[in-house]
């Protein structure tokens, strides 16, 4: 038997209850509700934005859980986001060494760094690119429905544990 939609107080009940949890499954109303939450707090209170951004990992796990998904998907856009950051820690190193250089090697050097710079910007960009699509797949995964019967993460809290029944 289909159970209706949560509510917005229902859902962020259900959310806040498991909070830390990465077990289990979360509906699409749970997972929305509680995702509009978490931006109009972080709007209104932007010092609450980087705990409210690790409250919601939990969350995303238990959703790609109720679509049959592993919550790794949620770890490679972690690994995504580390890589970015290593990527332009060092071109920032790079460009430091190059740039405390340019004076004592002359106009050579100084055409090297900008090829080296025009390069990081391509790489930098394509990057972003693989980033966004990979969002982008994450939010489609996000809004497909519940796994009508049990799966390897639990009952569907949407169909409940006999799945659709006599639908």
């Amino acid at each position: 038997m289909v159970k209706p939609t949560l509510s917005f107080s229902e859902a962020l009940n259900a959310s806040t209850s498991k909070i830390f949890d990465c077990k289990g499954r979360s509906r699409r109303s749970e997972f929305w509700w509680s995702y509009l939450a978490a931006f109009v707090l972080s709007a209104v209170l932007p010092f609450l934005s980087p705990l409210l951004m690790l409250a919601t990992i939990p969350l995303t796990i238990r959703r790609l859980h109720d679509t049959g998904r592993s919550g790794w998907w949620w770890g490679v856009g972690a690994l995504l986001n580390v890589g970015i950051f290593i990527m332009v820690f060092f071109w920032l190193v790079s460009s430091f060494f190059y740039t405390s250089n340019v004076y004592e090697y002359g106009n050579d050097k100084f055409n090297n760094m900008a090829y080296e710079n025009m390069s990081f910007m391509v790489k930098f960009f394509i990057y972003l690119a693989i980033i966004y699509i990979y969002r982008i797949v994450l939010i489609v995964f996000c809004c497909q429905d519940s796994e009508f019967f049990e799966n390897k993460y639990g009952p569907s809290p949407k169909y409940g544990e006999e799945g659709l029944g006599d639908l």
